[in-house]
């Protein structure tokens, strides 16, 4: 009897002490907001090194081209349901920081009690949200229709990760800074098998703590590899009948009692899709 007791006593020292330490690690937790990595303030630029990815070649290769742009926050305003939000333009010139700015798109930053909505291209992104912690979820593009060609911004699952962890690009450090990862999936190898079908979509914004948006890179793109065949010719005993353009030249053959014979049988290659990287270079 005093054995059990004994023991009953001892279990109920390692629950008590258990149930203390995960109560003292679960008070120790304060989630942070996002706003402190996305500060909005009129007159507020970033600079970033933007390189855009393109398909050229008739989009059988990949190739960058790199300018300097500059987020400007221009004015505060409110949304069409009467929000407070922020107009952001974006303007572009040469990368060696020569040449005159040019505008080319504007975005509308609407800072809610706990998330951040972004119109970018007349399409809605909840571009950070409450809690920031380590591996929250939710969903960005909730508010947008997944259809054509915007269907591959489906199955994205915006998450946080490197929560308060240093982060460097341009040979610039940052400290504090939270990942927010939308999507990495990919599929096939274009240089080891460049006769089938290939894919990827890759999505991630860094945010430094104070400053805001420090990197971005998006890309997403298909690779096909289609047959074509040219000189097609049906044959017989004693006929040769080339195949005009988009006609069926197995009925042809069909007709004459012969087979089809295409002289040449290559491989078209073609990238589809696009991609762009932003690091920062300056900030105000």
């Amino acid at each position: 009897m005093d054995l059990r007791k004994h023991v009953v006593k001892i279990a109920g020292i390692i629950t008590l002490l258990s149930f203390q330490f995960c109560k003292k690690q679960t008070d120790s937790y304060t989630a942070q907001s996002y706003k402190q990595y996305y500060p909005l303030t009129v007159g507020k630029y970033m600079l970033y090194r933007l390189d855009s990815l393109v398909f050229v070649d008739f989009d059988s290769k990949q190739e960058i081209h790199s300018y300097q742009a500059k987020d400007l926050v221009d004015e505060e305003m409110t949304d069409n349901i009467g929000r407070k939000s922020f107009r952001i333009r974006r303007m572009i010139r040469n990368l060696d920081g020569t040449g005159e700015w040019r505008d080319i798109a504007t975005f509308m930053a609407t800072p809610l009690d706990h998330s951040l909505e972004y119109v970018e291209e007349n399409q809605r992104y909840i571009r950070l949200k409450d809690p920031v912690r380590e591996s929250f979820y939710w969903d960005g593009n909730s508010y947008i229709d997944l259809t054509d060609e915007l269907s591959y911004l489906q199955f994205w699952d915006y998450n946080y990760k490197d929560v308060g962890q240093a982060f460097s690009t341009n040979d610039t450090d940052f400290n504090n800074t939270i990942t927010v990862l939308h999507v990495d999936e990919s599929s096939g190898d274009v240089e080891l098998f460049p006769n089938s079908f290939a894919s990827k979509d890759y999505s991630v914004e860094v945010y430094s703590k104070d400053l805001g948006l420090v990197y971005k890179d998006l890309v997403t793109w298909t690779y096909q590899a289609t047959p074509v065949t040219s000189d097609c010719r049906a044959l017989s005993a004693t006929d040769s009948i080339a195949c005009p353009v988009n006609f069926n030249c197995d009925s042809l053959a069909a007709a004459i009692g012969g087979y089809v014979k295409c002289d040449t049988l290559r491989i078209a290659n073609a990238y589809s899709g696009f991609g762009i990287k932003l690091s920062i270079l300056d900030h105000n």
